[in-house]
């Protein structure tokens, strides 16, 4: 008798466990504000958009157990599910860490130019990427990603299919993506260069945006002074590596940013930058590094 009363109270506690779990998911989904994080990866890029149970990934430095302790603060653990990630451009430092989420997580697209590399890192991942059947979308202007709540993330440029899919240059050929809650916007720079920023600039490409990811981790070769000006930031987050050998962010593009009035926030001082956006009517706000 003893025992099945025991056996009966545990079952009780194990039902009552997972109410609470299911509860706090639902709730963790439907309450919670769209968060964009710009992880501290070191010298490369990774941003994380959550909204919910709902994850885009943004580029994944070049270390994927690192990459993964980061993404683990803000992804909920019972959430395994990446709905989509975008690769800005085939650099190491922008896709070493994506081979270990896509085992990690259920990874249902990827979203990349053609242009192809002949390093190692980029092969294992395009052989992960078609192991795991995660489905490829080409990266171009026009192709966007929607949330729940109503916020876009909008791919400005390439503006048309990349044509030559073995170009080395492939900085100039980055990824652009604007990222749009309300009134708020986020530009994502990948590691464009100056060329493509006068291109935009041509096609006169609603550029725009409160946050700028400084582009190349504040190289000299962008973030010119016509872009900020069509740009108009009012936060510039760079992501970088202390004492890296590139000598990022290069003193002009700071310089520039401060004379354009940018509030300068880097990852190498900071660690993971925060921003947090309530509702489509609501300024998204700095939460704070870590």
């Amino acid at each position: 008798m003893k025992n099945n009363r025991k056996l009966i109270y545990t079952v009780l506690a194990s039902l009552a466990a997972i109410a609470i779990i299911l509860i706090a998911i639902i709730f963790h989904s439907k309450n919670s504000p769209l968060a964009v994080v710009f992880l501290n990866v070191g010298q490369g890029d990774a941003i994380l958009i959550s909204n919910g149970s709902q994850q885009l990934l943004i580029d994944g430095g070049k270390d994927g157990k690192l990459l993964l302790e980061k993404m683990g603060k803000y992804i909920p653990f019972w959430d395994r599910n990446i709905e989509a990630i975008i690769v800005s451009h085939p650099d190491q430092d922008h896709i070493g860490g994506l081979v270990d989420v896509i085992n990690a997580y259920n990874v249902n697209s990827i979203l990349e130019t053609k242009i192809q590399s002949e390093s190692q890192t980029y092969k294992k991942l395009e052989e992960e990427i078609e192991k795991n059947k995660v489905e490829k979308i080409e990266a171009k202007k026009n192709v966007s990603i929607k949330f729940s709540n109503g916020a876009a993330a909008e791919i400005l440029y390439p503006l048309e299919t990349v044509a030559n899919v073995n170009d080395k240059d492939t900085n100039s050929n980055s990824v652009l993506v604007k990222l749009t809650i309300g009134e708020n916007e986020f530009l994502f720079t990948g590691d464009l260069t100056s060329e493509q920023e006068n291109e935009l600039l041509a096609k006169n490409i609603d550029i725009d945006a409160d946050f700028l990811k400084v582009a190349h981790h504040g190289s000299k070769y962008a973030t010119g002074n016509e872009f900020l000006d069509k740009v108009t930031p009012t936060d510039a987050i760079i992501s970088v590596s202390k004492n890296n050998s590139y000598g990022h962010p290069n003193p002009e593009v700071l310089q520039r940013l401060t004379q354009h009035r940018a509030n300068i926030l880097r990852t190498d001082e900071l660690g993971n930058i925060v921003y947090e956006c309530m509702n489509n009517s609501s300024k998204c706000v700095l939460k704070g590094a870590n």
